[in-house]
C-alpha cells in the first residue's frame, strides 16, 4: 500500500507541471477522539498459574490451558499536524487526495505494578510472588490516508463549495515495551476507512482557501503475540477502534 501512495504523489508532482489548476496542496490541523478496547491474555504454566492481580497472587491451577485476561476500555485524544494534496479528476468535482504525518505519533507511557514473578512451584501455599513494573507505549509511524472527494461549488457569501469524502487510512505500529517477563510484543500495521464532510471558502485576494470537515473512522482489531514469553502465550486484542476526528486546513490549487 505504501508503494502505491509513493507512485500517486509522484504523479502529483508531475502532472502538476503539465496541467496548471488540477493540483491543491495545503496543510492541516486535525483533533479528534477514539473509543478503543484492549485485552491482555496471557496462558501457560510458567508464572501463569497465578493470578496476576495488581496486590497479590491468588489460587488457580498452574496447567498449560490457565489463562487469565485484563480488559480495559478507554477514550483517547489525539491531535496532529498533516500535509494533503489533491489530484482534480475530469474537471468533474472528483478529487482523488492523499494526507500523510510526517512525524510519529506518540502515545503516553502506559504503566501497571503486578505481583506476578512467582516460583515455588504450582502449590500456591509455597509460592512466592515478586512485585514487577510493566511500562507500554506505541507510536504511530507514516499516517497515511488515501481519499476520493467530491466538491460541488456554491455561491454564498461564506462557503464557495461543499464536499464528502471517503478513503482509507493506514499507519506502521511501533511497540515500545519494557516488560519485567522480558517479552517483547511485535510491530505492526494498523488499517481503516473513514468517510466526511466538509466545507470550504476561498481566500480571493490569497489566491489559497480554508476548509472545514469532520469525519467518522473506524480501525481493523489488531492481535498481537509477544515474543520471548517461555513457555506462556501473552496476546493484546484490540477492538472497537473508532472515532471522530475534527480538521482545519489551508492550501491553494495550482
Amino acid at each position: 500500500m505504501k508503494k502505491i501512495l509513493a507512485v500517486i504523489c509522484f504523479s502529483f508532482m508531475s502532472i502538476s507541471f503539465a496541467n496548471a489548476g488540477i493540483l491543491t496542496l495545503g496543510v492541516s490541523g486535525n483533533a479528534g477522539l477514539l473509543d478503543v478496547t484492549g485485552k491482555e491474555s496471557r496462558s501457560g504454566s510458567t508464572n501463569a498459574g497465578f493470578t496476576w492481580g495488581e496486590t497479590s497472587a491468588a489460587a488457580r491451577a498452574a496447567t498449560d490451558t490457565a489463562q487469565v485476561t485484563d480488559t480495559k476500555s478507554d477514550e483517547v485524544g489525539i491531535a496532529y499536524a498533516s500535509v494533503f494534496g489533491e489530484l482534480g479528476l475530469f474537471d468533474s468535482g472528483l478529487r482523488l487526495g492523499l494526507n500523510y504525518v510526517p512525524y510519529a505519533l506518540e502515545s503516553e507511557t502506559t504503566e501497571n505494578v503486578r505481583n506476578d514473578l512467582c516460583s515455588g512451584g504450582e502449590v500456591v501455599a509455597s509460592a512466592t510472588c515478586t512485585e514487577s513494573t510493566n511500562k507500554v507505549s506505541v507510536d504511530l509511524e507514516d499516517l497515511m490516508q488515501l481519499y476520493v472527494s467530491y466538491h460541488h461549488d456554491l455561491d454564498l457569501p461564506f462557503v464557495s463549495s461543499v464536499f464528502i469524502k471517503a478513503g482509507i487510512i493506514e499507519a506502521d505500529v511501533i511497540t515500545r515495551d519494557n516488560l519485567a517477563s522480558g517479552s517483547q510484543y511485535p510491530n505492526t500495521s494498523l488499517a481503516g476507512d473513514f468517510y466526511g464532510v466538509g466545507f470550504e471558502k476561498n481566500l480571493e485576494e490569497q489566491g489559497m482557501f480554508v476548509r472545514l470537515e469532520g469525519a467518522v473512522t473506524t480501525f481493523d482489531s489488531i492481535k498481537l503475540t509477544a515474543t520471548n514469553s517461555g513457555t506462556n502465550t501473552n496476546t493484546i486484542d484490540i477492538t472497537d477502534m473508532d472515532g471522530a476526528t475534527a480538521t482545519i486546513s489551508i492550501g491553494k490549487t495550482f
